[in-house]
């Protein structure tokens, strides 16, 4: 089903979209944050904090997550220093808070969505069972409740309750033509990843299904995740999807800064 999920994407004539990675910074990881039973791996890493915002002709900028600021790295005792705010990053591609009518969360960890208010006239798009892993039981465990801000939770919770949030329930979900929201799991619950079709390719923003690039031409997941077995099997429907790792956005790879222009400080175009 993946395989022709992949070509119903690129069969379609899209409108012109751009894709930017912004990111708030990079800090050392644990090497099994990133890789899976891999303490073989002696190499220092980093991981890099990424969101992205798909400039698209007819809905306007759509954005993949929205980062965080340093009050919720000071809320959650996080040593890590917030050089530019997410808006600022924004405004460098021209980007108004007040212009974002879609924002994407691939899950709920902090560092994707730390709840604060910056879209106004935003709707917000949420995997069900995202939220009902949050709201659930297994939260009084704080191996899993360390990676969530638990005011981000409750401001999406009130969005909610005023009709700003939808609720995808499907493996796979359409946004708009070209922008389809696919169910990974493995990570969480309900991990999303993002096909975007930008008229040239089709281009998956990854989040932590794939951390890195290694993690995908390893097939070694991601070392935080609730189902191991959930988690492999979203590798293979990224290598399914993607057909090349050119078409691959990992969640937390410098890489990124790398391989893609920057076009303003902390700002990458990636097509």
């Amino acid at each position: 089903p993946w395989e022709r999920l992949g070509n119903r994407v690129r069969s379609h004539k899209m409108t012109a979209r751009t894709i930017y990675a912004l990111t708030a910074g990079h800090k050392p990881v644990v090497v099994t944050n990133h890789f899976y039973m891999r303490p073989d791996i002696r190499d220092s890493l980093y991981t890099q904090f990424f969101f992205w915002c798909i400039m698209d002709e007819k809905e306007g900028p759509i954005l993949v997550d929205q980062s965080f600021t340093q009050q919720c790295l000071d809320e959650m005792n996080i040593t890590h220093t917030v050089k530019e705010h997410p808006l600022e990053m924004l405004a460098r591609i021209g980007v108004k808070p007040e212009d974002v009518r879609h924002v994407i969360l691939s899950h709920l960890h902090w560092d994707h969505y730390a709840g604060d208010t910056f879209y106004p006239n935003a709707r917000y798009y949420v995997h069900q069972k995202e939220i009902e892993y949050v709201t659930g039981p297994l939260m009084r465990f704080h191996t899993y409740a360390q990676h969530y801000n638990f005011k981000a939770i409750e401001n999406l919770l009130h969005m909610q309750f005023s009709g700003r949030v939808e609720l995808l329930q499907g493996d796979s979900e359409p946004l708009c033509d070209g922008i389809t929201c696919i169910r990974m799991g493995g990570h969480t619950p309900g991990l999303l990843s993002i096909a975007i079709e930008t008229g040239r390719n089709t281009k998956i923003i990854c989040s932590d299904v794939i951390p890195r690039y290694q993690n995908i031409s390893e097939m070694t997941p991601c070392g935080i995740h609730y189902n191991v077995t959930e988690a492999l099997m979203a590798l293979e429907k990224i290598k399914s999807i993607a057909k090349s790792t050119e078409n691959i956005l990992p969640g937390h790879d410098p890489e990124i800064t790398a391989r893609y222009p920057q076009t303003a400080p902390g700002v990458y175009r990636v097509s």
